[in-house]
Formats: C-alpha cells, structure tokens, sequence
C-alpha cells in the first residue's frame, strides 16, 4: 500500500532541523526496542483518531515484539521500517507514519502557545524559494485558465498574496483547470482560504472531528478572506492516484457542493488530519488525531479516494485535457481540422466577400481567404464540420449565420469571443 510521506508535515522542523547537530545514533538493543514499542503504543492509544484501532495496532505490534519479530534488528532506520509496515498491517491508514530522524526528534515538539519568530521566517523563506508550491498559473486557447500547485501550505501573508494573484491572473477566462495531480497536501486551513475564492456566500465543505477532544471544526469557506477575489467560472480538478491529504479535502469538497468538476484518476484516499508525536531516541510517529466528515455525505474519502466524475489518465497532456474537458471548444475544433478537398458546390454559397474585405473563394478543391487586414495574405481553411472552418491560428468561421436580417458568417476567436461578418457580395 502506497504511504503518505511527511515531508508536508514536516517542513515546519526540517527548516529549524538544519541548524541542529545530528544526534549520535543507538543501535537497537532488546529492551531499547521494548521501550520505543511501548511508547508508540501509548501514543496510539492516546491520539489515534479510532480508538478501538489503536488498540489494534498496540496488540498487533506487543505480539510481533513477543514473537521476537524484531529481536534481529540492530539499525533503528530498518527497525522503523518494519514497524511501518506492521502497522499498516494491522490498521491500513495512508497518513500512518513512523521514522526514525535523530536530528528532528532530539528538537522534540515545537511550542504550541509561544510562537518562535526566528523559526517562522525560516519556514517562510522555505516555503517562498518555491513559491508556495504554485507552479503555473497560466490561460491555454478558448481562454481556459490554468492553475497547478503541489502543496497546500501554511496560511501566511505572503502564501496568501502567492495565491489570491495566481487566481486573479485567470479571473476573466470561461473554465479553470486546477491541476492537483502531484499535490501531496498540507494545511487544512489552506484549503479553506483555496475554496473560498469559489463560493460568493459563506459556505460548509469538510468538517473536522478530533475525537480525543470531543471537538468539530465546522469547514465554512469566507468570501472576506479573498481580498473581493470571488471566481464564478465553471471548475475542473484534475486528480491522479497520487493526490492525497489536503488535496483530497479540497477536491472531495469543491465537488460535493456541486462546485467543480472532477477529472482524472481515482485519489489515493487519506482523510485524517496528522500531527508529529515524539517518542524520543530518534524515532518521530505521524499520528492521524483527527478525520474528515462532509454534511452532503456523511463520510469522507478515506480509503476509497474521491471518484472523478470523468476519466483521465494522469500522465494525460494539457491538449488532451483541453479536447476531454471541452469537446465543442475552439482548442477542440482546432484539433479536428484537417485538410479536405470541398466541392465548389458544396461550398458556393460560402464564396464572396464579406466585412472588412475578406473574399473567400475555391482553388484547386479547396477553399481560401484573401484578408486585406492582414496586409491581403491569403489563408487556405481546414475543414471542421459542415460549414465550418479553420480560418487561422486565431480564428474559426462558421458559414450561413444570421444576425437581425442580415447573412453572413461567424467569427470565432481563440480567446473565447464571437464577432459577426456580414456578406456583402
């Protein structure tokens, strides 16, 4: 089963990590190993968001020590691997982690009420190298905005200015694409700030229930946190096995209020908030504490990933996609141009000249355009349909329109506007 890495989780330590002098490492020893084993137990037991599934795994783990299951194992990196391994054995969970990192643990927990400012412009600048994981924010032909990012981080001023510019870079297209394919998670509170550029009204996606705490953190979007940014267009989401975490919580919520169109791959399914629990000589577990629940459904994606509404294949192209998601668009018309002799007659009442000068007629089986406002350079057009043709790189005409009592054709333009041109002779 495919394992959730920490890195997210851990990129708040592994900033102030490399400032620390590694630790010298202990080989496993019998009772070493009895002391993290029992340890791990009672943090499972403590935090794990199911209790009677701790509790599981607290067993499963006391028998495999019982049977000497990992008497043979002296380096600490092995031992922890196989105790992964064990636990998702005993209760499969993609947000399940245990590692041994010597130089994180020695730093142990970060204060949870005195903030570190040093520690905090650290992560920051971290997190700003990589422009907060953005990586494209961009319009493709038929005016289709396009956004990929591969992490959902920390909700900071910067992070924040990051995001509300990718997306008001694209706020005047038709359709947004938002490519999660290689988003791994992050921060809940991000997928809250994400989401609630899509929602004019306050509005409630994915809850979180922290049990051991007897707590529900109600999931509502914020239009006042966007800065007036609010985008209506219609949304697709672009998913592959390998998005998961934060990225399944904003995809399972955009899309369970009815807010945006999935397509892609099936998610890999890991619903529970997690947080790092020290257990001291080394080895650091990554506990999910807490699980998702939406009020549409009643559950969430845990261990079953969302659905995509239509199917794809993740290593699909951005023209692939484009064709999929908008078969009847101008990128999709133009990818089905070809060229194919017409008939003079089939194509007479088409041949004139029309605003602007342009005069269409047939040479040789096929039919052209002489355009005087692009200095009378003559264009031979590709068949797309019936009446339909591929004029140039920027415009497609569709033949025997009408606009009031006037004939003509229309003019399609690869930044999604339509104009008339009437036939004159």
């Amino acid at each position: 089963m495919k394992k959730i890495s920490l890195f997210l989780l851990m990129i708040p330590f592994a900033c102030m990590a490399q400032e620390t002098r590694p630790a010298a490492v202990e080989p496993m020893t019998l009772e070493l190993t009895k002391v993290v084993v029992d340890t791990l137990s009672k943090a499972l037991i403590a935090n794990y968001v199911f209790t009677d599934k701790a509790q599981l795994m607290s067993n499963y783990l006391h028998a495999q020590l019982a049977k000497g299951a990992y008497r043979a194992i002296k380096d600490p990196q092995a031992f922890a691997v196989q105790i992964s391994a064990d636990l998702q054995t005993a209760c499969p969970d993609l947000h399940m982690g245990f590692h041994f990192d010597p130089r994180l643990a020695q730093m142990g927990p970060p204060p949870m009420h005195a903030p570190n400012p040093h520690q905090d412009s650290l992560r920051n600048v971290f997190m700003e190298a990589r422009n907060f994981a953005f990586t494209a924010s961009e319009i493709l032909p038929g005016n289709v905005g396009y956004v990929k990012f591969n992490g959902f981080v920390d909700v900071t001023p910067s992070a924040k200015e990051t995001v509300t510019a990718a997306f008001r870079f694209v706020r005047y297209t038709k359709a947004l694409i938002i490519d999660l394919r290689e988003n791994h998670g992050g921060s809940p509170l991000m997928v809250k700030q994400v989401e609630s550029y899509f929602f004019a009204d306050k509005t409630r996606v994915n809850d979180i229930i922290t049990p051991n705490k007897h707590d529900t953190t109600k999931g509502w979007t914020d239009p006042t946190a966007t800065d007036g940014l609010i985008l209506q267009m219609p949304v697709y989401i672009l998913t592959s096995s390998s998005t998961v975490s934060a990225a399944e919580d904003f995809t399972y919520g955009m899309q369970m209020a009815k807010r945006a169109t999935i397509a892609g791959e099936k998610t890999a399914g890991g619903a529970h908030p997690t947080g790092p629990v020290f257990l001291g000589h080394g080895f650091v577990a990554g506990i999910p504490f807490a699980r998702s629940y939406n009020i549409h459904t009643g559950t969430d994606w845990e261990g079953t990933g969302v659905i995509p509404d239509i199917v794809l294949k993740a290593d699909a192209s951005l023209d692939e996609v484009n064709s999929t998601l908008f078969p009847n668009s101008w990128f999709a018309n133009q990818q089905k141009a070809v060229d194919q002799p017409v008939e003079p007659s089939a194509v007479q009442a088409y041949l004139g000249t029309y605003e602007g000068g342009l005069k269409f007629y047939t040479k040789e089986h096929a039919l052209y355009c002489e355009n005087p406002e692009r200095g009378n350079q003559v264009f031979k057009l590709r068949y797309i349909s019936p009446g339909f043709f591929q004029l140039d790189e920027n415009v497609q005409v569709k033949f025997g329109q009408q606009q009031g009592s006037a004939s003509g054709m229309q003019f399609y333009w690869s930044d999604g506007n339509i104009s008339f041109k009437q036939k004159i002779q």
